[in-house]
């Protein structure tokens, strides 16, 4: 599996000087996700940090701009305290089949947890933090400011 940085790299979105300036800067900050670090630095914005982990997780990106959500319609799907735990947004369910928003596309514990409370098999898409944060404010009233939803994102 080729890392985020080979891959930023690949879009065009970041030369290797910045990678480089990245991972030192991480070396300082242990346990800061060198996604986070290229956003902070400004080198990359969030949406190609969350293309760039699509890519090298083969999962969907999903711009949600062109959804329209509502609270009824999802609460069907998907019990609201997953969806507060999970910072989850689920988008449509066809049979045994749940489709599912979120940041973290490796985020096994609530695919499986999803999973078991619906009895259906979850097929994830990824969309940014930033974009999942304003849908569940907007539809749940879920306020992430203290946990912003992270996305994990491997050097």
């Amino acid at each position: 599996m080729k890392r985020i940085g080979e891959i930023l790299i690949e879009n065009g979105s970041i030369n290797a000087t910045q990678l480089e300036a990245a991972l030192l800067f991480q070396k300082k900050s242990p346990g800061k996700l060198i996604g986070k670090i290229l956003i902070d630095l400004g080198y990359v914005t969030e949406e190609e940090i969350v293309i760039a982990l699509s890519t090298q997780f083969n999962v969907p990106y999903l711009s949600l701009g062109n959804f329209t959500f509502t609270e009824q319609r999802a609460d069907k799907m998907i019990p609201q305290a997953l969806i507060a735990k999970y910072l989850c947004i689920p988008l449509e369910r066809n049979g045994n089949l749940l489709t599912i928003v979120m940041s973290d596309p490796t985020h096994e514990e609530a695919i499986h947890a999803i999973e078991e409370a619906t009895k259906a098999k979850v097929q994830v898409f990824v969309s940014t933090p930033t974009e999942i944060a304003k849908v569940l404010e907007r539809i749940y009233h879920i306020d992430v400011n203290a946990s912003q939803p992270k996305a994990v994102q491997k050097t």
